[in-house]
């Protein structure tokens, strides 16, 4: 039976120290990494440009290293 699974990033967006991803792809054919940007906290949190810069920053970073894995 081949059996998928789904990561969900949420604050640790680095693959390589992750136990949660390691976790999802234990004999896991397919692995989908989701994360989600709430449209309510991107319009309503007191954030400051510095931290959305480092979010930013930290999801292209993320991508960057999932398109190593063949993945996005």
């Amino acid at each position: 039976m081949t059996q998928r699974s789904v990561h969900w990033f949420r604050k640790g967006l680095r693959l390589h120290d992750n136990p949660a991803l390691n976790a999802a792809c234990e004999n896991a054919s397919h692995v989908w990494p989701v994360f989600v940007l709430d449209p309510w906290f991107a319009t309503h949190a007191d954030v400051g440009v510095n931290r959305w810069r480092f979010l930013l920053q930290s999801l292209v970073d993320l991508d960057n290293q999932l398109r190593v894995h063949n993945s996005r």
